[in-house]
């Protein structure tokens, strides 16, 4: 049987005042193995509710944001490419329109340098100068709709694609000026 003080001993490190060796760390003390296991024990229950609770939480949180962001980004996307499309259409009905205009005014043109061309000579090469002023003016004013309606369009679907309102008044002319010079460097 054990007596009470090698009971305690074993149980309890007790200090004394000699020197130990450093190997005396890796002797067996069922006493400390007892408390670690209890202080580990009650450090990971409370690691547990306060820390890889709130921990967790927080980054289920954060992955539902970025889930959410992600949705948001793709329905903006789509929405541009619809906006996008619809701009592409609506250019594209006013070229027709224009060349529509222009092949008018040009019979036209044909018509009466015609009928000039049989009535004098001299009337018909005026009334030709005529119309071919008028196409020229037709063409001009419409080619300032179709750019007035891009930079309207540009600036819409800016808008939609940072998902913000953009300021039409402050960021038309940097929109004009980039079709000026993209004028310039096509011609």
């Amino acid at each position: 049987m054990i007596s009470a003080s090698t009971l305690s001993t074993l149980l309890l490190a007790v200090p004394s005042d000699e020197p130990r060796p450093l190997s005396a760390l890796l002797d067996f003390a069922p006493g400390a193995m007892i408390w670690t296991f209890v202080a580990f024990g009650l450090g990971l229950v409370v690691m547990w509710k306060f820390v890889y609770g709130p921990i967790t939480t927080a980054l289920e949180a954060r992955d539902k944001k970025v889930e959410d962001a992600i949705v948001a980004a793709d329905v903006a996307r789509k929405e541009a490419e619809a906006a996008m499309a619809r701009a592409k259409a609506e250019l594209e009905q006013a070229q027709q329109n224009g060349r529509r205009m222009v092949e008018e005014a040009m019979a036209r043109a044909e018509k009466q340098a015609a009928e000039a061309v049989r009535a004098a000579d001299e009337r018909a090469k005026a009334e030709l100068q005529k119309a071919r002023d008028t196409i020229a003016a037709e063409k001009q004013k419409a080619l300032q709709e179709i750019k007035a309606l891009a930079i309207d369009l540009t600036i819409q679907a800016t808008g939609k694609l940072l998902q913000q309102e953009v300021d039409a008044q402050k960021n038309r002319p940097l929109v004009q000026q980039f079709l000026a010079s993209a004028e310039k460097g096509g011609r």
